[in-house]
This record gives C-alpha cells, structure tokens and sequence, in this order.
C-alpha cells in the first residue's frame, strides 16, 4: 500500500515561498532529513498526518527564515538574557500547572502559545493569535481526547519545547510519531547548538514584548541540563517530583491520544516500554539534591501533592527562590490563577498501566527508592 511521503525539497521550497525568503540560510538541514526518513519509514502516519506533520515542519523552517530576516543583534551565548526560571520535572507532574500560576505574577513574562508558534514573524500580534485560535482547534478536532490532558489555548503559556522543536533535535517528535530510528539517532547528538537556537528564538519572542523575569517550563529540559545551563547560567531550576506509577500511565496515554491524531498503528506496549525506560534514566538525575543536581544550577524541588494541595505557599516559596517579590497583588493573581484552572478541565483523564503492557506492581517496585525520597 503506497502512503503520502514527506519530501525534503518540497518542504524547503514551500518554506521559503511562505516566508518571501528566496536566499536565506536554513539551519539544522541534517536533523530535518533524519526526522523526515524515520516519519517515512516508520510513523505509518495516514494522510491527514502527512499533511499535518508538513505543516508543523514547513513552519518551523519559517520560523528559521524569520528569524534570520530580523537582523537583531542576537545576545552572546551567556549574556544575560533577563532572569530565566525553568520549571522541569517528569511529564504529568504539575510543570503546566505551576507555569500557569507563575504566570499570574504581574512580573512574570511566560511565552504564551501565539509567541512560541511564531516566535521571530513580522505579523502583528492580533493575527498570530488568531492564527494559533485556528491551530488550537484543528488540534483538538484532531486529537478530540487531547483537551482532558493537557489545557492548549493561544494565549495561555505553553512548553518551549515548540522553539526546540525549530532546530529539529527534540524529543517531542518522538511523541507525536512513531520514529524509533530518529530517537536513536537523536540520543547521539550534542545539543549546544540547539539550546543556543532556544535562546536566539527567547530572545525575539522577550524582545517583541519585553518582561522582567522570563519563566520557562518544559519536562526534555531534564535530559539536557548541561547544555541549557551553559546556554541560561543565571537560570535557576525548579523541579517537579510526582509518583512515577502516575506519571508514566499518564504520559503514555498522551502520547497514544497525539499518535492517534496521526496514524491508525498505535502500538501500545511499545508506547509503554518507552515510557518505562524513558523514566528509569531520568529518575537518577531527580534523585540527587546536591550542587550537581542541575549541571550547577540552583534547584528548588516541588512535590507535586505540596503544589495542589496548597498552590498558594508553593507559587510564594517559588518566588523567594527566584527573588520575586510577593504582595498583595501577587498573590490576588495566584489565587485567580487558582480558581480558573479548577474550572478548566472538559474532563476526566482516565488511563491504566496494563493499558501499556505495564505490571503496575513491578513499577512500584522499580522506583521504590525514588518514591520514598519524596515520599511520593
């Protein structure tokens, strides 16, 4: 059976055509031929998913034009930047949540989904909100399930795993599509480069619309600390700690609901043995409470029962470890914030480790040294 293919030059011709930019130099050419012959060989993706893999990638080789049309001066691998917090920690763990609260902070500058989108476009603001409006709704006409697990809105802060995504060296593809060929090939590579393309991108998205302190949230941060620490050294890290038993259900079943958007091949044990993996190598990163913890970086660690058990206290020590005051105002905006994600939810989010291949008791006991150093 013969499937839509995605063709390299017809992705950069489309690209440059979009982008008016003819003669521009394009970066990260060597990552977008691996991601585009593992989707080829191994996403099985149907039609509507070929068609939405290509515009996820045409825009993020735009977005490359764009940024190489601004012509501003770029700050130096280093340079401050602005105060940068980043919030990391295992997928499902609370990151969104506490991204969101921080961002009710009248000092608190979190890249919304508009920005991360179109990070470095000359279009006004209004249009690439609305253009965002229009992906948020393709999406969750796409992947109807997608809403009860995680909250995607144009202007609500998102993951900045969309501005690593540009450089096409993100682990985020492996969770839309089935390219296990791509994740090997990944795993290989260094990421210097990359983070430094994040800070280029960070730095449009501040300067377009400058704040004080830029707060960041993404969970791929976990695998990459040296290379976001030389890339943000004044940034100071807050991780979030949750039961991997949870944790590991929960991602798996967002990673099937983003695969089923794309593809009728789902395979679900193969989905859960990642996963399973996936964890057990960062847990022996989050473990560790020295100075190491973060490749140097001060770390503060949040359990994720502490966070929705009393948001309030958690969001006010977040600010003292990062120096941000907090007032009154702050904290009217925290207990906002508060009241509107309670509300948020269309629905439940249902999953069970057996749904992945997975012994719930055998997962239990794999993280048993973990779990209790939280007391998780």
């Amino acid at each position: 059976m013969n499937r839509a293919q995605l063709d390299l030059d017809d992705l950069e011709r489309d690209a440059r055509r979009r982008a008016d930019a003819p003669d521009l130099p394009l970066r990260f050419l060597p990552a977008l031929r691996q991601l585009v012959v593992s989707i080829n060989a191994e996403a099985r993706l149907t039609a509507d998913g070929v068609r939405s893999a290509r515009a996820s990638l045409v825009q993020a080789l735009r977005t490359q034009l764009h940024l190489a049309a601004l012509h501003r001066p770029v700050p130096a691998r280093g340079e401050p930047l602005a105060s940068v917090t980043v919030i990391t920690g295992l997928h499902r763990t609370g990151t969104t949540l506490l991204q969101s609260l921080l961002a009710a902070h009248p000092a608190v500058r979190a890249p919304q989904l508009w920005e991360l989108l179109s990070p470095a476009s000359r279009q006004d603001a209004q249009a690439l909100i609305d253009s965002a409006t229009r992906y948020v709704e393709e999406y969750h006409r796409a992947a109807p399930g997608f809403a009860a697990i995680h909250p995607l809105h144009a202007r609500r802060p998102e993951e900045c795993h969309r501005l690593i995504a540009n450089s096409f060296q993100s682990e985020i593809f492996g969770m839309r599509y089935r390219t296990p060929g791509y994740l090997d090939w990944l795993a290989r590579q260094d990421h210097a480069a990359v983070y430094a393309f994040h800070r280029e991108q960070l730095a449009a998205i501040v300067a377009r619309r400058p704040g004080r302190h830029v707060v960041l949230k993404c969970p791929f941060h976990l695998w990459h600390a040296d290379d976001l620490a030389a890339t943000y050294p004044q940034a100071r890290v807050v991780r979030l700690h949750r039961d991997p038993v949870t944790t590991i259900g929960s991602v798996c079943s967002l990673t099937r609901t983003i695969r089923a958007a794309r593809s009728t091949h789902v395979d679900l044990d193969e989905i859960g043995d990642f996963w399973l993996r996936r964890t057990t190598a960062a847990v022996g990163h989050l473990a560790c409470r020295d100075a190491a913890a973060f490749a140097g970086l001060p770390v503060l660690d949040v359990r994720y029962p502490d966070l929705v058990a009393d948001p309030v206290r958690i969001v006010r020590d977040v600010c003292a470890f990062v120096g941000l005051p907090y007032g009154a105002d702050a904290e009217r905006g925290t207990r906002r914030a508060v009241a509107a994600n309670a509300h948020s939810g269309p629905g439940r989010h249902h999953y069970r480790l057996a749904d992945y291949g997975l012994d719930e008791r055998k997962v239990t006991r794999s993280f048993a040294g973990y779990r209790a150093a939280y007391q998780l």
